[in-house]
């Protein structure tokens, strides 16, 4: 019996966000993807938005992990503030999973930083004589057309950490988020600080 459009999305979304959270896959179209082939569905109408997805994420959360993503979200915090102290002159932000509470023990952190010219990241991970893979994340803003910014991928204390680099004048705006279109939420020092405080 062929299943309704309406339920294959659900199916679609379900494995989706499974994929997201127990394969440490990081990005929605990845995951529709790969669920997609799994359930032999080629038609992309049938394929679920990433507000579902997200949705269905937050629910396996909780319905599964409610013992161990606490934990694992704030070490990821409490290293993310680390990284954000010692990235400090680069006016970092918190994006990602790890900000909006997302995140398992499989996540990265991702930060914006905001520099004069993406060298002045360059220079400072050189001397500090880490190693890294230099790359591009596209964003959009808006309606507009997306632009590809410089993106350096490193490890921190055993967790991989994504800087995206900004001009300084874009730390006003945020990029989309790939969730839902709206601007990305973001959280400097102060309000990782006092989001770590508040949290038991």
């Amino acid at each position: 019996m062929a299943k309704s459009p309406q339920r294959l999305r659900r199916l679609l979304a379900v494995e989706a966000a499974r994929i997201m959270v127990d394969e440490a896959v990081g990005d929605f179209r990845s995951a529709k993807e790969k669920a997609a082939r799994r359930l032999g569905v080629e038609a992309q109408q049938h394929w679920p938005s990433n507000t579902e997805i997200h949705d269905e994420l937050q629910a396996r959360l909780q319905l599964f992990h409610a013992d161990t993503q606490p934990l694992a979200l704030r070490r990821l915090r409490e290293l993310a503030l680390q990284a954000m102290q010692w990235l400090q002159e680069f006016q970092p932000r918190l994006v990602g999973p790890v900000w909006e509470g997302d995140a398992t023990e499989h996540s990265k952190i991702t930060l914006h930083l905001f520099a004069d010219a993406p060298e002045s990241v360059l220079f400072f991970l050189l001397d500090a004589q880490v190693e890294y893979e230099e790359g591009w994340q596209r964003l959009r803003f808006g309606d507009a057309q997306p632009l590809d910014y410089p993106s350096f991928q490193l490890e921190y204390e055993g967790v991989p950490l994504r800087l995206v680099v900004f001009a300084l004048d874009e730390d006003r705006r945020s990029p989309a988020s790939p969730r839902d279109g709206k601007p990305l939420p973001r959280g400097g020092i102060t309000q990782l600080r006092r989001l770590l405080a508040e949290t038991p």
